[in-house]
């Protein structure tokens, strides 16, 4: 996908967002004081600008998705053994001295629990790494914590965005898309998205034979009759 293989390796790569650059410029010059969390609207840039800003200031990165891999004490636990050091096990096997950066993508996405117990490891005084956080929501136990900087990233300007797409009618595209990168490269690359149509099923029924129903109404050739060798079209 172009959002994957597009994305700027270094900080200064990155267009717009001149303010957060600034700060994780900041943050990095002494990151074990504090807990960054960048946060605004999905596809503008906060993951990027997370892993870029690692790189730049010649730290690996540990990324992982929260919402998938925080889902009680224990994922957390196993976690803070995994950042016991300030390096990561690939740089000691390598033999070079690139210290550790944990970037958490999607914090918000967590179970509740796994939170409380991340910010008791993130403003106690075992957290040796920094970290840098991503979400769309601030979470509620992360507001108003000293230790965690929370850091508001904005859309680009279309302004911004003309310098990735020069051939393209930025303007339009950043109105239609809500200035959201991701979905942007996403449009460019593969085209307008199929959209099944709707289709009205009972109201009396359970949400699994609606659901059931609901794929009957677009699919034109049941999937059991198919198998069987009876070539019959649903109904819609």
């Amino acid at each position: 996908m172009w959002s994957e293989t597009r994305r700027p390796e270094v900080l200064e790569r990155v267009i717009g967002h001149s303010d957060v650059k600034r700060t994780l410029h900041s943050y990095f010059q002494s990151p074990a004081s504090r807990t960054l969390l960048l946060y605004g609207p999905p596809g503008i840039g906060k993951t990027t600008l997370a892993l870029a800003a690692t790189r730049s200031y010649g730290y690996e990165a540990l990324e992982i998705n929260a919402s998938r891999s925080l889902r009680s004490f224990g994922d957390v636990e196993s976690l803070i053994q995994s950042c016991r050091h300030s390096r990561s096990i690939s740089s000691m096997i390598r033999g070079d001295n690139s210290p550790l950066c944990l970037v958490l993508d999607e914090i918000d996405g967590s179970d509740p629990h796994a939170q409380r117990k991340l910010v008791e490891w993130m403003i106690g005084p075992d957290r040796k790494i920094p970290i840098v956080m991503t979400c769309n929501e601030v979470p509620r136990i992360m507001k108003q914590k000293e230790a965690i900087e929370l850091v508001r990233c904005y859309p680009p300007s279309a302004t911004d965005l003309i310098g990735l797409f020069p051939d393209q009618d930025v303007p339009k595209l950043a109105k239609r898309f809500k200035h959201d990168v991701r979905r942007i490269l996403q449009f460019l690359q593969y085209g307008e998205s199929d959209v099944l149509p709707s289709g009205s099923a009972p109201s009396e029924c359970s949400p699994e034979v609606s659901h059931i129903l609901h794929q009957r109404m677009w699919t034109e050739t049941d999937p059991i009759v198919l198998a069987n060798g009876i070539e019959t079209s649903s109904s819609h």
